[in-house]
């Protein structure tokens, strides 16, 4: 028989708070309608407007599959925001740049995402540094 460790259920409610806050928090409503197209094309936005990238490599670091991002990205480009671009030394793959109007639109959802939520702003600065502390360790 497995024995469960200690504390597995305390760990296991502090996880669902934890990915409650950040997967299900509505930030990533409140991104959507601030930049007016869905989240998911949001993260890939976001990721582009940091540095161009292959289709290949958006598809992986969005988790998606390559048709669904081809998808995406076409329908970022009819909007303005990215274009496709050579590669500089592989004229086989082609890079997904963000546009001007898509790095604003994307530094617009990264300051609504770093935002903290109240709750967490509203913590003593003791508490938030023994927070640190801990997810730290966690990580």
């Amino acid at each position: 028989m497995t024995r469960v460790p200690a504390g597995s259920d305390v760990a296991r409610e502090v996880w669902s708070t934890l990915a409650d806050l950040v997967i299900n928090h509505d930030r990533k409503r409140e991104v959507a309608e601030a930049t007016g197209i869905s989240f998911a094309k949001t993260r890939a936005l976001r990721r582009v407007a940091l540095e161009p990238l292959s289709m290949g490599e958006l598809a992986t670091l969005l988790v998606m599959d390559p048709p669904n991002v081809t998808t995406l990205v076409d329908d970022l480009q009819e909007a303005g925001l990215v274009r496709r671009q050579p590669h500089p030394s592989d004229r086989r793959v082609m890079l997904v740049v963000a546009t001007p109007s898509g790095r604003r639109l994307a530094q617009l959802a990264d300051d609504i995402l770093e935002r903290p939520p109240a709750g967490l702003v509203r913590l003593p600065v003791a508490d938030l540094e023994e927070l640190r502390r801990i997810l730290t360790l966690v990580r």
